[in-house]
């Protein structure tokens, strides 16, 4: 309860001073000039966009659920729900979301949300560690050495812990329920649920559905991509596409900060200053498109969750179907 008061209370800060900043340096003509002159051909492209992306993590969340085969419409309105959550609740709480959500419309056990969630961003920082080495060798000159440094770390790390993870999954079997467990009763807690989530990492394992699930994780970071660029074109601005992936790789340690803001509010503010600085853009111009990409998600992050609560109210047209053992 302190650790979440304490992040709550950095959040809260965080976004305040955000708001402050803004206030005093932005020059708010021209954000006024940019939501006046929106190009409403590239903004409708990017909310198909947006949305596409949500529909591959559903799917990606349908092939790694291992107990059952969710209908896709329902969790469509699960993925929807959790990533407007996720959005707009400050300190990654809206990571909970998802578990919560699943849990009260199929019954769900937390232990298996917990373990398809940690799946799905692992993917996601993998599939970060495939799209890294082409854009070093690209921005190799321009990028700060601190920043290529460690994207280098970050790259490896990934590569070991996939390699680790596989190798250990495979060749340790489980431990038998008899196997001795600790005397303090928090710590047998912790290593009962330890294994419980490794169990569940083995029946993803098992089902050998890796490269379906790195296509699918790719094609959600080319939404992500594609849709900031979209984003940037509708506001009046222009980059080229390796351009927007830098941008997107450096908001990515910002969004896993555990004190980000209401609404992202902050982290994304911060994470475009930086990375719109390193093409040679001023602060004013910077903070511009920030300002402007910021309402234009938050706008569809609104959109995303309406339509998620309208897809979980309407009655499911079947149950779904329990899985006997993991499907190969």
């Amino acid at each position: 309860m302190n650790r979440r008061r304490v992040t709550t209370i950095l959040s809260v800060a965080l976004s305040l001073a955000v708001v402050l900043y803004v206030v005093g340096k932005l020059d708010w003509q021209s954000v006024g000039q940019i939501f006046r002159s929106l190009r409403w051909g590239w903004l409708g492209a990017a909310l198909v966009v947006f949305i596409v992306n949500y529909v591959l993590r559903t799917l990606r969340f349908q092939a790694l659920i291992y107990t059952q085969r969710m209908p896709f419409r329902q969790l469509m309105g699960v993925t929807s729900l959790y990533g407007m959550y996720n959005y707009l609740l400050p300190a990654k709480s809206g990571e909970f979301s998802y578990l919560y959500l699943l849990n009260r419309h199929w019954r769900l056990s937390l232990t298996e949300g917990t373990t398809t969630l940690f799946v799905a961003r692992f993917f996601d920082f993998a599939a970060i560690a495939l799209f890294l080495p082409a854009v070093l060798l690209v921005f190799w000159q321009r990028l700060p050495a601190w920043m290529v440094i460690a994207s280098v770390i970050f790259c490896l790390f990934m590569y070991l812990a996939t390699g680790l993870g596989m190798w250990f999954l495979r060749r340790h079997p489980p431990p038998a329920a008899s196997s001795a467990q600790p005397a303090n009763r928090w710590l047998a807690r912790l290593v009962r649920y330890g294994r419980v989530l490794t169990d569940g990492l083995r029946l993803i394992d098992q089902r050998r559905r890796y490269w379906s699930l790195l296509f699918l994780t790719i094609g959600i970071w080319l939404c992500v991509y594609t849709n900031l660029y979209l984003i940037v074109l509708s506001i009046g601005y222009r980059l080229n596409y390796l351009q927007i992936i830098v941008i997107s790789i450096v908001m990515v340690p910002m969004t896993l900060l555990p004190f980000q803001g209401f609404a992202n509010l902050g982290t994304h503010e911060v994470g475009w200053v930086v990375a719109f600085t390193l093409f040679g853009y001023s602060e004013q111009v910077a903070l511009s498109i920030a300002i402007g990409s910021h309402v234009v998600l938050l706008l569809f992050a609104l959109i995303l969750g309406g339509s998620g609560l309208v897809l979980t109210s309407v009655p499911a047209l079947g149950r779904p179907t329990v899985l006997k053992k993991a499907e190969k």
